[in-house]
């Protein structure tokens, strides 16, 4: 018997799995370490240092923290401390387990072609490689919706009652981390419901709404006792976000080329395609599961419409709403792909290995299109610390990002080609700062200058606290490696030689939020570091070179990094 690709996971396939593996892997790991906490990645710690477990419980506060993550990062904060790694090791976790779990739960459409296409589109999706680095709920709800969808599906064909052991905890933990992803588990009960509801209407048997209703009363019940608390206490946090902007027409085109990974229609229009062939091609094999799929995106799509949310008009925002349905949508390509180059091998040759060499050699070149094509090279090609800036996830356009362009428009200052060229190794450390990324230019002049940098706080030098910072809080450690106290200069980090860009004037002057009077916080700056190795009109810079140390106890605990 011939055995082929197809037929078995062969060598070939099995390494060519594990690359992929290795690489989606690698992607989601590089650099890790040195990231710096921006934007919404704030949310959760501005309100762990100002609240309890009781009032983290029952807020979604002004930013909609994510409250299960929030209370788990006060836990941390509380016993062992809480650093970047410890808050991002979560979602890390599950956009890794995401690169073997949604192939395997997709394996009774796909062939072993399809999953190898896949884990590669899966591996390399920008989006989801931002989602996996970033210390937002969106990786963990991707995972858990999408494996709920699916077990419910089983549960319901298969009258097998271990899905719902995968269910309804799943339901429960992904609308209590993200109540929109109700919209996915709430609508496949929905599915489910009207076909019983038209059983009973056909038949006169009412077994399959009896056998349902169970289900949905334990996922609804638990769901309701987490969300409903923080949503009556504060109903303001949810709807003054409600009836803000609308879904326009480019909303469409710009969301599909985050979901495929590219900002060139050459590519992303090709993709289209093979998503509506893989559609096709999945109808033929099973046309309820296609049904279902477009009936959970369809409603979900309709009732993020209606509800109108705030800056949805933006398509980074409606994608992160309905990315459950992601992992579907890039099985559709992987389906079309197989499908299209299958069936133009057959066309040319009836050999299987023939059509098996063509659909390889097709997807390379897509998939090198797909990459050389998309943000990776600029986000992941050289030393960056900021990858979870708007910068790069915003638009994959550069030319059309308003925060890239507005960035632009600030040239890094000349001096810093003389800090890189400086001998030795050295660190910068730049403040005050935004923790709203778009706020600064510091990600561009680092594509620049190459230097690894950490973000300097005024807090505790000229001022109590201010947002984007941290402050000392009884009780709780917090062990953040990217952030120094400039208050605790010049011992702190004195390991490393280290250069002090204090920018007197805020790079940018289009900030939403005022900083601390930085004049006060200049002058104590030069009475402790002496004078400045370099200074203009707008900024100083200070050079310490590695051994200044004092004792440890001589600042407070907020102020003594880990690295």
């Amino acid at each position: 018997m011939n055995r082929t690709l197809s037929e078995k996971p062969g060598l070939l396939w099995g390494l060519a799995m594990l690359l992929a593996l290795a690489v989606g892997v690698w992607l989601r790991m590089s650099q890790l370490g040195h990231q710096i906490l921006l934007d919404d990645e704030w949310h959760a710690v501005h309100k762990l240092m100002q609240a309890d477990y009781r009032g983290i419980f029952l807020s979604f506060g002004y930013a909609d923290h994510s409250i299960p993550l929030t209370l788990l990062f006060n836990l941390l904060a509380e016993t062992i401390g809480l650093s970047e790694l410890r808050m991002r090791a979560l979602p890390l976790l599950f956009g890794l387990l995401s690169l073997l779990v949604v192939p395997w739960l997709l394996k009774p459409w796909l062939d072993r072609r399809a999953v190898l296409l896949l884990t590669v589109l899966l591996a390399l999706s920008p989006l989801l490689i931002h989602f996996s680095r970033y210390v937002r709920p969106y990786s963990i709800t991707i995972l858990l919706g999408f494996a709920a969808v699916i077990a419910l599906w089983h549960w319901w064909h298969d009258e097998d009652r271990r899905w719902l052991l995968v269910f309804v905890p799943a339901t429960i933990l992904a609308a209590w981390l993200h109540p929109l992803t109700l919209l996915f588990t709430g609508g496949a009960l929905s599915w489910f419901g009207l076909i019983a509801l038209a059983r009973w209407w056909r038949e006169c048997d009412p077994s399959s709404l009896l056998r349902l209703i169970p289900v949905g009363l334990a996922s609804a019940i638990p769901t309701a006792l987490l969300i409903l608390p923080p949503l009556l206490t504060n109903p303001v946090a949810m709807t003054a976000k409600t009836g803000v902007h609308s879904l326009r027409v480019e909303t469409a085109f710009r969301a599909w080329e985050l979901i495929t990974g590219t900002a060139s229609w050459w590519v992303a229009g090709p993709l289209l395609i093979f998503a509506l062939i893989g559609a096709v091609v999945l109808f033929r094999k099973d046309r309820h599961f296609l049904l279902y799929w477009l009936y959970l995106i369809s409603v979900s799509l309709v009732t993020i419409a209606l509800l109108s949310p705030a800056w949805v008009h933006h398509a980074l925002v409606p994608v992160r709403y309905l990315s459950v349905a992601m992992p579907m949508v890039l099985a559709l390509i992987a389906l079309g792909m197989v499908g299209t180059f299958d069936g133009l091998g057959k066309a040319w040759n009836e050999s299987l290995r023939f059509r098996v060499t063509v659909t390889t050699a097709a997807s390379i070149v897509i998939i090198g299109a797909l990459v050389l094509t998309g943000p990776l090279p600029r986000i992941y090609g050289q030393f960056n610390q900021f990858t979870n800036s708007l910068n790069y996830q915003f638009d994959y356009d550069v030319e059309r990002n308003p925060f890239v362009r507005a960035s632009e428009l600030v040239p890094m200052p000349e001096f810093y080609h003389r800090l890189a060229a400086e001998p030795g190794d050295w660190l910068l450390i730049e403040g005050p700062w935004h923790f709203e990324a778009h706020f600064t230019p510091l990600w561009n002049w680092q594509r620049q200058h190459g230097m690894e940098l950490r973000i300097g706080m005024v807090s505790g030098l000229c001022a109590p606290w201010t947002p984007g910072e941290l402050r000392a809080v009884e009780g709780k450690r917090f062990r953040f490696s990217q952030f120094v106290p400039l208050a605790n200069l010049p011992w702190a980090l004195a390991d490393y030689n280290r250069f002090i860009v204090f920018h007197r004037k805020p790079p940018m002057t289009w900030e939403i939020r005022e900083l601390p009077p930085l004049e006060e916080c200049y002058q104590i700056l030069l009475d402790r570091l002496g004078e400045p190795w370099y200074e203009d009109d707008r900024r100083s810079v200070f050079r310490l070179e590695a051994g200044a140390r004092i004792s440890p106890d001589s600042g407070p605990d907020v102020a003594e990094p880990h690295n």
